[in-house]
């Protein structure tokens, strides 16, 4: 659905400094990555694809992981160098930062084999991190980063984390923007601007309306109607980004209860949320940062609003602990289809309630 970046990302991957491409969980970055290595493929270099979501779990699978996406012809004159790798990782625990730290070595020379230019994809570049706590990786994400500058041409990366890896690197960054109506005419004809709408524009939600092949509007309310239900496949993608964002974040339950809030009155200013959150405005600021940090929100003008608006509805329709019926579902849908505001769930707390059910203080120590 992005075919349009790759000629660019492509030019970039062979001839520029690294590149790191951004956005939410769904927005088509492993996608992109995997067109590219085809391309690269077919023009006759070699790609190294490497998935450091799944990879970079412990300093030896990671090692193992990497080279393994080396296939043995693409490391030349530096063959002896891998093989060295390899025993490093294979030895003992106590070589894992020495195995780790040798290949990020090989990375940044390795820039062409057999006359053929190596390009580096790396996805969900942020998960280095998952090594700093091994011992003498600490500092890892920076020589991690440190590796991929050395590097002149042949490397793209992305993250779901864009906040975090601008404080960790020094990269270009290239942002992937939702997907409008007109990207998605060819693929869905009458029904594009609806199909825009109820997805927010990102891919992952986009496909289950193509899938289903809707051409009407009504089509797709009742489609999204349907997959936000309890078990449907939009709610199922947003429960578990939910989940996943919270657990990346700290506090969280009163993250959990931020984003309820938020949910309901997106827009609001740090001054506005401190008597809904019922905690001190340095406390909120820290939970607001919190989640900024790990992309659940976004600040703009020092307003408070979710990067992923599906999230958002999710949250307003299931994070309430009542189920949502399915005339608010229902609603939901026509008002996020026709452009219009949504109401409120008629059964979910007021803001003032939520103000109060926050303020309460108790004895439990919430876990950062």
């Amino acid at each position: 659905m992005r075919a349009e970046l790759e000629p660019a990302l492509l030019e970039r991957a062979l001839t520029g400094p690294p590149l790191l491409v951004t956005g939410p969980p769904g927005a088509g970055k492993t996608t992109l990555l995997t067109q590219l290595c085809e391309r690269l493929l077919e023009a006759g270099q070699v790609p190294v694809y490497l998935d450091l979501f799944g990879a970079a779990s412990s300093p030896q699978r990671f090692v193992a992981s990497a080279l393994h996406a080396l296939r043995a012809e693409s490391f030349g004159s530096r063959l002896a160098q891998a093989v060295e790798i390899r025993r490093l990782a294979e030895a003992d625990r106590t070589h894992g930062s020495d195995a780790v730290e040798a290949l990020f070595r090989l990375w940044a020379g390795l820039d062409e084999a057999q006359g053929r230019r190596v390009v580096l994809l790396l996805d969900e570049a942020t998960e280095i991190r998952s090594l700093a706590y091994f011992k003498g990786l600490r500092d890892v994400a920076v020589r991690f980063g440190a590796a991929l500058l050395a590097r002149r041409r042949g490397t793209i990366l992305t993250t779901s984390f864009p906040t975090a890896a601008r404080a960790l690197w020094s990269l270009d960054a290239h942002p992937l923007p939702p997907l409008g109506p007109e990207a998605l005419r060819p693929l869905a004809g009458p029904a594009a601007d609806a199909i825009a709408r109820a997805s927010f524009g990102w891919p992952r939600y986009a496909r289950v309306f193509l899938d289903a092949g809707p051409r009407t509007a009504r089509d797709v309310a009742d489609l999204w109607a349907r997959e936000m239900s309890h078990g449907g496949r939009l709610e199922n993608m947003a429960r578990a980004t939910h989940e996943a964002l919270l657990l990346r974040s700290r506090g969280y339950g009163i993250c959990k209860a931020v984003l309820q809030i938020v949910a309901l009155e997106e827009g609001l200013n740090l001054t506005q949320l401190v008597p809904r959150v019922g905690r001190t405005p340095g406390a909120t600021r820290d939970y607001l940062h919190w989640l900024v940090g790990v992309d659940a929100l976004r600040m703009t003008k020092k307003r408070y609003a979710y990067v992923d608006g599906m999230l958002r509805h999710w949250v307003r329709l299931h994070g309430r602990g009542a189920p949502a019926s399915r005339t608010e579902i229902q609603a939901t849908a026509q008002a996020l289809v026709s452009g219009a505001p949504a109401a409120a769930p008629g059964d979910a707390p007021e803001a003032d309630d939520l103000e109060s059910v926050a303020a309460k203080r108790d004895s439990l120590i919430e876990i950062d």
